[in-house]
């Protein structure tokens, strides 16, 4: 009896390492990537770095799909993927270094698994960029009165919700402050990766 009682405490031993390293990927910054978790578990994302002052050389690129098999793209697609780690997520892409600008800026570590902490907590369920020139965040769908802050052209924002053609969505500026609100469809446009 007591035999069998030792293997199987020796079997949950080597079993419980395994469930400690699957942790679960959620929404939030980490370093330069925007990431939100989908309600049906897939992951979209946005990457941008800056290096210098003065003249800066900028890398960006977006990321969608199931988190082991995603694409990434700008002008080219290339495959990665993403996993969470102990203080955020490690993102690999092989070919990560070849999207445009990111050569001189993109550590090589990318081909093989970049760790990125996470610096905000979300609750994003996707990301949408801005396509109209400027777009209100309204109090409430359809909303008029008053003024509004807002965002501009190519912004990439997290969605909080989506209805009835709007979506709310956060935007954190550059110190830090975050403004919610929602913009109608006509507005934003959803990622969407290549077809390969």
């Amino acid at each position: 009896m007591i035999r069998f009682l030792a293997v199987g405490v020796l079997s949950l031993c080597a079993v419980t390492p395994a469930w400690a390293s699957t942790a679960e990927l959620h929404s939030g910054k980490y370093e330069g990537l925007m990431l939100a978790v989908t309600p049906d578990h897939q992951v979209e994302g946005y990457y941008v770095e800056e290096l210098g002052e003065g003249v800066t050389r900028t890398c960006t690129f977006y990321l969608q799909g199931k988190p082991e098999a995603l694409t990434t793209w700008l002008d080219e697609a290339y495959p990665g993927s993403v996993a969470a780690s102990s203080d955020g997520v490690t993102l690999t892409v092989e070919q990560g270094r070849q999207h445009p600008g990111c050569m001189s800026v993109l550590m090589p570590e990318i081909a093989t698994g970049l760790d990125l902490t996470q610096t905000a907590s979300n609750q994003w369920i996707g990301l949408v960029t801005v396509t109209a020139d400027k777009a209100p965040l309204l109090k409430t769908p359809g909303d008029t009165a008053g003024k509004h802050p807002y965002i501009i052209k190519d912004d990439v924002v997290g969605v909080l919700a989506f209805k009835d053609g709007w979506a709310q969505v956060a935007f954190t500026n550059a110190k830090d402050h975050t403004f919610t609100g929602w913009i109608s469809q006509d507005q934003y446009s959803r990622l969407s990766a290549p077809k390969s």
